[in-house]
C-alpha cells in the first residue's frame, strides 16, 4: 500500500490491516507500543537525573567541581593531540623522532604530568573552595579559588608554550627530511604544504585558546574581586570564556575538513594553474630543495641541453646559489631540463654500449667468415717425397 493510499499518516497500515506506529508522533494502537513506552520512560529517567543535577549545581562545591570539569576535558583533549604527534613520530621515522624527542620515556612522563596533575590539584582546589562557601567560610573560599587559578595559569602556559613549539619544531623536522628526500614530485609538494598548512591552523587555534584561557585565570586568581564589582569587564570576561574554546575548535574542525580544493579557493594553498606563486611555501620548498641538490653535486661536471653546455668546477661549488624564491615555471623548467639531460645521458651510455658489443659480433662473424672462405679457395698441396736413393 503506497503513501497516497494510507488512511493516516502518523500510523501506517500494511497490507494485512495492521497499523504500525511513527514512533516519532505516537505510540498508541500498534505492536510496537509496549516496547516504545519503555523505550520513553528510560529517556524520561535519564532526562531527570540530569535536571536534579543541575538543581543540585545550586550548592557551591557540585558548581565549581562542575564547572572545572568541562575545561579539564578540553586540556586534556589538546594534550592528547600534542603528544599524539610524538607518538606518531616514533611510529612514521625512526629518524625525525630521535632527533626530537630522543626518549619515549620523557614523551610518557611528560604526558602523565600535563594530564594527570591537572585533575588532581583543580578538583581539590575547586571542591574545597566550594565547600568552605556553603560553610560561610569566604577567606578560605577565596585561598582555594585563587589557588585553582594560579594552577589553570601555570597548566595552559606550559601546554600553550609546549604545544607551539612542538608544532613548530614537527614543521621543521619534516620540511628537513622531506627536502631531503630524492625524486619529489609537484604532487608531493602539494601534499606536503596542505599537511604542514593543517598543523599549522591547529597548533595556532589551540595555543592561542589556551593562552587566553590562561591570562583570564591569571586575572582571576589577582583580580577577581575587582573585576566581579566592575560590569564591563564582568561581562566581557564571561562572553570571552565562554566562545573561547567554540571558537577554538571551529578552527580545528575546519583544519581537518580542509583539503586542496577548498584551501586553493581560499587562497591558503595557491594552485599551478595561474598566479604569483612566490611568496608560496611550495616556491620556497622547491628552491630550497633545488639549491640543495646543486650544491650537493662535487667534482667536475658537464650540464649538457640542447642549446648550450654547462661546465661546473669543484671551485665554483660553494657559490652555486639559487635564489631563496624562484619563478615557479622556472623551477619547473629546470627539473625538466635536468630530467631530461640525465635520461638523454643514460641512454646515450647504453646506446654506446649495445653499439659496441654489436661491433664486436660483427668483427668476430667476419674473422669467421674470413677463415672459412680462405680454406675454400686456397689450393690443396701435394707433398711429393722425395727419393733418397
Amino acid at each position: 500500500m503506497s503513501v497516497i493510499e494510507q488512511p493516516e499518516y502518523i500510523r501506517l497500515r500494511d497490507d494485512d490491516g495492521v497499523y504500525h506506529c511513527d514512533w516519532r508522533l505516537t505510540l498508541s494502537n500498534c505492536p510496537e507500543e509496549q516496547v516504545l513506552r519503555v523505550m520513553y520512560i528510560v529517556e524520561a529517567i535519564v532526562s531527570a537525573v540530569f535536571v536534579l543535577l543541575g538543581m543540585a549545581c545550586m550548592v557551591g562545591a557540585f558548581h565549581v567541581g562542575i564547572f572545572e570539569f568541562g575545561w579539564l576535558c578540553i586540556f586534556s583533549a589538546i594534550t592528547c593531540y600534542l603528544f599524539g604527534i610524538a607518538h606518531t613520530l616514533s611510529n612514521s621515522s625512526k629518524v625525525i623522532y630521535e632527533n626530537w624527542i630522543r626518549s619515549p620515556y620523557v614523551i610518557d612522563g611528560a604526558f602523565f604530568i600535563v594530564t594527570g596533575f591537572p585533575f588532581i590539584s583543580n578538583n581539590i582546589c575547586a571542591i574545597l573552595g566550594g565547600i568552605y562557601i556553603d560553610q560561610k567560610k569566604f577567606e578560605l573560599a577565596d585561598t582555594f579559588t585563587s589557588a585553582l587559578y594560579h594552577f589553570w595559569t601555570f597548566y595552559t602556559c606550559f601546554l600553550g608554550i609546549l604545544l607551539f613549539y612542538g608544532g613548530l619544531r614537527l614543521i621543521r623536522l619534516l620540511r628537513r627530511h622531506f627536502i631531503n628526500k630524492p625524486g619529489v614530485t609537484n604532487d608531493d609538494v602539494k601534499k606536503f604544504s596542505l599537511g604542514v598548512l593543517k598543523v599549522k591552523i591547529i597548533v595556532v587555534a589551540a595555543s592561542s585558546c589556551i593562552v587566553i584561557f590562561a591570562v583570564i585565570a591569571i586575572l582571576y586568581a589577582s583580580y577577581r574581586y575587582e573585576i566581579t564589582l566592575y560590569e564591563p569587564y564582568n561581562v566581557a570576561i564571561g562572553i570571552v570564556i565562554t566562545f573561547n574554546a567554540i571558537i577554538g575548535t571551529g578552527f580545528v574542525l575546519f583544519a581537518i575538513i580542509l583539503n586542496p580544493k577548498v584551501a586553493t579557493l581560499t587562497g591558503l594553498v595557491t594552485s599551478n594553474s595561474g598566479g604569483n606563486d612566490n611568496t608560496t611555501d611550495t616556491s620556497v620548498l622547491r628552491g630550497s630543495r633545488m639549491s640543495k641538490w646543486l650544491s650537493s653535486k662535487t667534482g667536475p661536471s658537464t650540464i649538457e641541453t640542447s642549446n648550450t653546455t654547462v661546465g661546473a668546477e669543484p671551485s665554483l661549488k660553494s657559490s652555486t646559489r639559487l635564489p631563496p624564491i624562484l619563478d615557479k615555471k622556472s623551477i619547473v623548467d629546470m627539473e625538466r631540463g635536468m630530467r631530461a639531460t640525465e635520461s638523454s645521458r643514460h641512454h646515450h651510455q647504453q646506446s654506446i654500449e649495445l653499439v659496441g658489443q654489436t661491433q664486436s659480433c660483427i668483427e668476430e662473424e667476419r674473422l669467421q667468415y674470413n677463415a672459412m672462405i680462405s680454406s675454400i679457395r686456397a689450393p690443396q698441396r701435394t707433398v711429393i717425397p722425395h727419393n733418397t736413393e
